[in-house]
């Protein structure tokens, strides 16, 4: 799961971290490509097909579909000609790339003992930062010239050279299989049944954190080579320097979820992932923008293992995959408001105006974490016993 992690990691950061040239290239405004992003969430309702297939018959296959899916689009995102092409084939990315995280924490979380479950998802994480990583590497490539950006969307067809190994190592969750497809439709039974409140808790802290983290990561480059008239190359290196100190927050995060508790992890990850994209939006020196870039990447990194372990535990394996894609969704229409709110105010107020006003729904996300039963030491076949 960790070289998923990397080819995952590499071919969904592509879309944002190409901005500033797919932007020019297709002719369009900061605040077009904020619409076409928004669009490419809204479209991502599918991966609950992929979740619910999972409860279903089992999380392998679908998970090895939506993989390969992820690495095509992404691939054949190098041939579009316009922008309604380009907002295709990013949606079927954005799909692909939700289906495959909720099934891969699914299949880590099942197989995993409680006391090294979130530092476990954590490396899956550190493996998808590993591969963002080496496309902000790639990233000068696009400057050869005004298409050279497309040859960065090409280079994730490479990934599929993986699959033959993948097939041959994945197995099938020994939890499903202990327990069985249950009859009754997951998603029935995530929203009419006694988890959907949890559920509806989880996803509201999830929608309005997305909300926010979305706009700030998508714009990153942007603020930096075209606010801040920063070369590529330099902005890359600010980036990759925040970018690797910050990526201790996947395994200090996941340790950390794993003695103290999900819940608190979680809140102190969607503080100082808010601190320190603030930062990056309103500082220009360059080493200020560096350690802002460390603490923002540090608290979304420190986020991923406590929140992914926190909702895997939530949920009994029945619709656990289910309740994952759904919660995903719903964090990805998030996305789509903070991205739609970024089409109407970008434009008009600015790029760092906008990222703070959105900075509030990480405090309402925090608050929202809080109201959750903290999960620590739970044991996943046991989930909804007492219910």
């Amino acid at each position: 799961m960790w070289l998923v992690g990397i080819l995952q990691g590499y071919a969904q950061s592509q879309g944002s971290a190409t901005v500033p040239f797919v932007r020019e290239s297709l002719g369009l405004t900061e605040g077009n490509m904020a619409a076409l992003f928004a669009i490419t969430r809204i479209v991502g309702v599918g991966a609950l097909l992929f979740a619910t297939w999972g409860d279903r018959r089992g999380r392998r296959t679908p998970f090895l579909t939506a993989f390969s899916l992820l690495l095509l689009a992404d691939a054949a995102t190098s041939f579009v000609g316009s922008a309604w092409q380009f907002a295709a084939l990013q949606s079927v990315v954005r799909l692909s790339t939700a289906a495959v995280g909720t099934l891969v924490v699914v299949l880590v979380a099942e197989q995993v003992a409680p006391e090294m479950r979130a530092f476990s998802l954590g490396l899956y994480g550190a493996g998808g930062s590993l591969g963002a990583g080496v496309g902000l590497l790639a990233l000068p490539i696009a400057d050869r010239s005004p298409d050279a950006w497309r040859i960065l969307f090409a280079l994730a067809a490479v990934g599929l050279l993986s699959l033959p190994f993948l097939r041959g190592s994945i197995a099938e969750s020994p939890l499903f299989k202990a327990a069985g497809a249950s009859n009754r439709p997951p998603l029935r039974s995530l929203l009419g049944g006694p988890f959907r409140r949890v559920f509806w808790i989880a996803s509201g802290a999830g929608l309005l954190a997305s909300a926010f983290t979305t706009v700030g990561l998508t714009f990153s480059i942007e603020r930096l080579v075209d606010d801040l008239g920063l070369t590529t190359g330099r902005a890359v290196t600010l980036s990759l320097i925040g970018g690797t100190v910050g990526g201790l927050g996947f395994f200090v995060g996941g340790r950390i979820a794993d003695i103290a508790g999900r819940r608190s992890t979680t809140i102190g990850a969607l503080a100082a992932s808010a601190t320190g994209a603030l930062g990056l939006y309103w500082l220009s020196n360059p080493a200020l923008l560096t350690i802002s870039i460390a603490i923002s990447t540090f608290g979304s990194f420190a986020f991923v293992p406590a929140a992914a372990a926190h909702r895997a535990e939530l949920f009994p394996t029945a619709f656990r995959s289910t309740a994952g894609s759904a919660g995903g969704y719903l964090g990805m229409l998030g996305s789509a408001f903070g991205l739609a709110v970024g089409t109407f105010t970008i434009d008009r107020i600015g790029l760092s105006e906008t990222v703070t006003v959105l900075a509030i729904g990480m405090l309402a996300a925090a608050l929202l974490t809080a109201m959750l039963p903290e999960t620590r030491g739970q044991a996943l076949d046991t989930v909804g016993q007492a219910r």
